[in-house]
């Protein structure tokens, strides 16, 4: 595993960003600073008088997009970004802000804005400011949120300071354990809620709020506390779902026959199940794994060695429902069933990284059987796709969530969040995760109130 020092440094760590570097297993390494742009400007619109500035010491208000900007230059995995295409859709977005917060009219307004680009930005938003007063850091940080999710990828998201905690590493949603996805009918990942991607339940987590409320996956939202999600951004309205992972949330779904139904759910902090490990045959051994979590590979590792002294010819190992987490978890916990070897492949504009399997695994010689499903994603698909590619492992189950994004959370100075895709992953034979998910190798349908033999049954006769 030569290649795990450097690697960990770009998956899942988190970094404050701009100026500081945060250690992490692959040691430091500096993020950005916001370069000299602009000369400071002044001028007015409308009797308000406003000034243009670099980003080199913003004022408050600015500095989420001045870092963001900076951070999308220099990290993202579809680097450079036109500025013309983030401040086009920055300026949309102020025109479609609403907010019943307002703030007395500074004297002068101070814009700092990250390339000549967004100067119009400013123009505009000390327009708004003299005709109705206007909050402006809302009203800056929904710019921000726009040319996130709107102007990037999927899986690059900036979440506000009061939201930060919605989403997990894994993709959870805090508060209420569901993984949400929006899709179109080709199967494309949508940033907008619309009609023809819809904002879906993919699976909900067990002993959670969610769960316990009733929601299920399959079930479509179609409304979060009185609010329509139609024409919402994803990221927004999952952190509307969150909230601070407090109180109540009143969510309205549609579900398979026509019915739309009602919960009201009151949110908690998550509870993540742990491994599970099972011999429901003489001859067969069922092992579940939950998420990537840092505990992960150690748990897997003692569940291998209970299930050693029965010397099981088979293993179904069981994804479903599995939301991701480490890259460095799933290299480790693939390690105990491929010696040696490729694991998956990454690439970034300037850099292609190899993750190899470590030798000395505990299970790398037994037939094996993989259990995936639509909230199988991220890390879980990483492992379940060298299995198949490193072992000739049989997926069983349907197609996978379909992340095949690398992600870095960098923590902002205003307190808000930065999630960023850096590099894109591939299984060793080359397949991607990213255009509709992984397909099994046999299509079979597992329902939730089967019992773990009715599973391993219906598994070994899918792969025979």
């Amino acid at each position: 595993m030569a290649a795990m020092g450097k690697a960990l440094a770009l998956f899942f760590i988190t970094v404050v960003a701009c100026g500081q570097a945060a250690e992490s297993a692959g040691g430091t390494r500096e993020t950005p600073t916001t370069s000299a742009i602009l000369a400071t400007t002044s001028t007015s619109v409308d009797s308000q008088p406003y000034k243009v500035q670099n980003c080199a010491s913003p004022p408050a208000t600015f500095s989420a997009m001045c870092e963001v900007y900076e951070l999308v230059q220099e990290w993202h995995v579809d680097r450079p970004w036109p500025s013309s295409d983030l401040a086009d859709v920055a300026l949309r977005s102020l025109e479609e802000f609403t907010s019943i917060e307002t703030e007395p009219r500074p004297r002068t307004l101070v814009c700092a804005v990250p390339h000549e680009d967004f100067i119009d930005f400013c123009a505009r938003l000390a327009q708004m400011v003299h005709e109705s007063g206007i909050a402006v850091g809302p009203a800056v940080d929904a710019a921000v949120t726009a040319m996130t999710d709107l102007g990037l990828d999927r899986f690059s998201y900036y979440v506000p300071p009061d939201q930060t905690g919605s989403f997990r590493a894994n993709g959870l949603v805090g508060g209420v354990g569901l993984l949400l996805d929006a899709t179109d009918a080709i199967g494309s990942k949508c940033v907008m809620i619309t009609a023809i991607c819809p904002l879906q339940i993919v699976f909900v987590l067990d002993g959670n709020p969610g769960a316990e409320a009733g929601l299920q996956a399959g079930d479509f939202v179609v409304e979060i506390d009185g609010e329509p999600v139609d024409g919402q951004g994803f990221t927004a309205t999952a952190t509307a779902m969150a909230g601070d992972e407090t109180g109540s949330v009143e969510i309205v779904v549609d579900r398979e026959g026509g019915k739309r139904l009602t919960f009201t759910i009151e949110r908690s902090e998550l509870i993540i199940p742990t491994v599970s490990v099972e011999l429901p045959l003489s001859d067969v051994g069922y092992l579940r794994i939950p998420d990537f979590r840092g505990n992960i590979p150690g748990l897997v590792e003692k569940a291998l060695i209970s299930l050693s002294e029965f010397k099981p010819g088979t293993i179904v190992i069981d994804l479903r429902d599995n939301p991701g987490g480490f890259i460095d978890v799933s290299v480790d916990v693939a390690s105990e069933f491929i010696s040696g070897g490729l694991i998956l492949d990454s690439f970034a504009p300037d850099e292609h990284l190899e993750y190899t399997a470590a030798k000395g695994g505990l299970a790398t010689r037994e037939r094996l059987i993989v259990l995936v499903n639509q909230g199988t994603a991220s890390a879980a698909e990483i492992l379940a796709g060298a299995l198949r590619d490193r072992r000739d492992a049989v997926m069983v189950g349907t197609n996978t969530f379909g992340k095949d994004a690398v992600q870095i959370i960098f923590r902002l100075r205003n307190g808000g969040e930065f999630h960023v895709a850096v590099a894109r992953w591939a299984t060793p034979n080359g397949l991607t995760a990213g255009n509709g998910g992984l397909t099994p190798d046999r299509e079979l349908e597992l329902t939730t109130d089967m019992s773990i033999e009715e599973v391993v049954q219906a598994a070994l006769d899918a792969a025979s």
